[in-house]
């Protein structure tokens, strides 16, 4: 990898960078949040540019480490580290297992495993916010844990002491099990193509508003030729005339005694009339007449009436159909449980369902919900009295005769 000593970040490249990560982790959150059924946050970025050998993670230590590779849009390393300890809470709340430390904990390939996908749900949901906020596709690698004391973070970095990296750290809070932080640590390549990525959008967006505003403010501030500053001779207006409106002749008072003035074609008054200036003498001529429009009532098409009965041959079919035998199934209710709680289940284990007693039960038929009923007992046999009717598709597909 080339030197990287004379390469260094400005304050606004290292608020660009911490500002990406704080959007795309908050995606990150969200997916974690559904992942372990609890609330996640992971807030209050702080970005710093060190060299690998300078990189100082003691308060995380045991850590473990996750490396993930931008493969696609972007290209670089994002290692993720993180408190052994919080890796093992956040795998108990994944499996159901009491919220504590253990300290003969191991990290053995299922535990690895997990990791992994936590990790990959994790950080495919911050690809996902890269992406629409980038405006590319970014895909990442699957991600890789790794126990730090095994191996060293400069061999995991696969880079020089010498080498610069911007190191985030993060909040990380999940609801009821725990309050800590992470770190993110970010290869310079990627670092540098975030930051430029997000500069360059955000100044494009501005650039295109000055554009736009320029040759209004070039007009403004052009004066305008001697010959357009010369006044011009304006028709004299009626008081209390909305300006743009053309002005209107007054009404001839003989109108009101059903005599009508004799005007020139045109329709107006010469010099607009009584007084008042003709509104279209300012462009030396009257207005044309208006032709005539001519209106005619729309023709619409007669459609004969359609039937909608079903065919003869059809309903031979549809009687064919009505000797086919469905399975008809009742069901109580349902629960949910966990994997590990399924494997427990013994003899005498008691499953609560979420319906209460005395609810109706449901009328399944291949597996369509069609009614709901109540159970009764009809000579030592179960049964169940229909009391609704379930509106759903499966039925409307059925036919009546």
């Amino acid at each position: 990898m080339a030197n990287d000593e004379n390469i260094e970040f400005n304050s606004y490249e290292i608020d660009a960078v911490g500002e990406i990560l704080n959007i795309s982790m908050g995606s990150a959150a969200t997916a974690v949040s559904e992942l372990l059924n609890a609330k996640t946050w992971i807030t209050t970025p702080q970005v710093n540019v060190v060299k690998v050998g300078d990189l100082n993670y003691d308060n995380l230590e045991p850590a473990i480490c996750v490396k993930i590779v931008y493969v696609e849009g972007i290209t670089g390393l994002n290692m993720m580290v993180l408190k052994q300890n919080d890796v093992q809470l956040i795998l108990n709340q994944l499996l159901g297992n009491p919220l504590v430390i253990d300290p003969n904990f191991e990290f053995d390939e299922l535990n690895i495993s997990a990791v992994s996908e936590i990790m990959n749900q994790m950080m495919g949901a911050s690809a996902t916010a890269l992406s629409d906020l980038l405006g590319v596709k970014v895909d990442i690698s699957v991600p890789t844990p790794y126990i730090i004391e095994q191996t060293k973070f400069g061999d995991l970095c696969e880079m020089p002491l010498d080498s610069t990296v911007v190191a985030v750290t993060f909040k990380l809070t999940v609801d009821g099990v725990m309050e800590s932080e992470f770190m993110s640590v970010l290869s310079l390549e990627l670092a540098k193509t975030l930051s430029g990525k997000m500069m360059d959008k955000f100044s494009s967006d501005d650039g295109s508003e000055d554009t736009a505003s320029a040759p209004a403010a070039t007009a403004a501030s052009t004066p305008a030729p001697a010959a357009a500053q010369q006044p011009v001779a304006q028709p004299q207006v009626a008081p209390q005339q909305p300006m743009g409106m053309p002005q209107q002749p007054m009404p001839d008072p003989s109108m009101m005694y059903g005599q009508m003035p004799q005007y020139p074609q045109g329709g107006y008054p010469p010099q607009g009339g009584y007084g008042y200036p003709n509104p279209y003498a300012a462009y030396g001529a009257y207005p044309p007449p208006v032709p005539p429009v001519n209106v005619q009532d729309a023709q619409l098409h007669q459609f004969d009436a359609m039937d909608f009965g079903i065919p003869a041959d059809q309903k031979d079919n549809l009687k064919l159909l009505m000797g086919v035998p469905l399975e008809i199934s009742v069901e109580i209710g349902s629960a949910k449980r966990k994997v590990k709680d399924i494997l427990e289940f013994t003899q005498g284990t008691i499953i609560e369902l979420e319906r209460q007693a005395g609810a109706p039960v449901d009328v399944v038929v291949n597996g369509n919900l069609i009614a709901r009923g109540d159970v009764v007992v009809i000579d030592d046999n179960f049964a169940v009295r229909i009391t609704e009717i379930v509106k759903s598709k499966f039925m409307d597909s059925l036919g009546k005769e």
